[in-house]
């Protein structure tokens, strides 16, 4: 999924067994391309999950992360808000795509 908008922002996100697991809160760009890169979702109280923009699947009004909810509470956690580190960036990557590394 690329897109070079905030048309996410907003929008219900659910697992892939149809539960649903927040809203998208921010997109982070690539800086490169301007496209988006991963998607923040509002995750529970307190946490924000940060999933790569291509593992997601948008289906009109709401997202789809192919993941299930157990895997999505092990997720890697990130400090800053509205970009990622390289390092960050290599945890979400490495967990949300094992074996492209």
């Amino acid at each position: 999924m690329t897109s070079t908008t905030q048309e996410f922002v907003g929008i219900e996100a659910y697992s892939r067994e149809g539960e649903k697991i927040g809203k998208v809160k921010d997109v982070i760009c690539d800086p490169e391309s301007d496209t988006a890169d991963c998607l923040i979702i509002k995750y529970g109280l307190f946490r924000d999950l940060v999933v790569p923009a291509d593992v997601v699947k948008k289906q009109g009004e709401f997202i789809t992360v192919p993941f299930t909810h157990g895997f999505l509470d092990v997720a890697p956690r990130v400090g800053k808000k509205g970009k990622l580190s390289s390092e960050e960036r290599d945890r979400v990557e490495h967990f949300f795509h094992p074996h492209s590394a």
